[in-house]
């Protein structure tokens, strides 16, 4: 498989807002269901059916992809034409997500020891009622984990790596990991 054809297309619903990042194929398959339309970011978003994008040939050192006859453009962006909602934005809480937030990086120290060496720490300790939560979850390594134990930073006279550092809980990011299109910075903003 080529790396073209493991590109991402960015769905907005039909009033231009940002619902989905689905795959190629199955951002050709909505195309050729007429459940959709493309959406050119490098020609002022004009709009193109299935049909018209087929007749636009890939500019020299274009990525495409290519049928048994023809090779096809990659749309970038599709609008579907009869959804209107938003999707549910959420992120769960995890160990793996909690990393990602604090870069695996302990908040206490710095250091980046690796993921079998970080933990998880309760700001708040559970033992004085804190909660399993964005706000008062961090990431640090076994030892300063170790020696704030069941005690608040100032308790333990700790402070986070970082100056004004407060746990929060992320912005949901549509774009999850997958290779960002230039083109999407228009709908998705400046998220992460």
């Amino acid at each position: 498989m080529s790396t073209a054809t493991k590109r991402k297309v960015l769905v907005l619903n039909k009033t231009w807002n940002p619902c989905s990042i689905v795959t190629l194929r199955r951002a050709i398959s909505l195309l050729c269901k007429e459940y959709a339309e493309i959406i050119d970011p490098h020609a002022q978003f004009q709009t193109y059916t299935w049909e018209q994008w087929e007749e636009l040939q890939p500019a020299p050192g274009e990525e495409f992809v290519s049928s048994a006859k023809r090779t096809f453009r990659i749309p970038e962006i599709i609008r579907l034409y009869g959804y209107d909602k938003l999707r549910l934005q959420s992120l769960n809480f995890s160990r793996s997500a909690l990393r990602r937030r604090d870069h695996s990086t302990c908040m206490y120290c710095g250091d980046q020891p690796g993921a079998d060496e970080l933990t998880i720490d309760h700001v708040l300790p559970k033992a004085q009622g804190g909660r399993t939560s964005w706000e008062n979850c961090v990431i640090a390594c076994v030892s300063c984990n170790a020696m704030k134990a069941a005690r608040t930073p100032e308790q333990a006279g700790m402070k986070f790596f970082k100056k004004d550092f407060k746990p929060f809980k992320p912005r949901y990011n549509l774009y999850k990991g997958d290779i960002r299109m230039p083109s999407w910075g228009q709908f998705l903003g400046d998220k992460d």
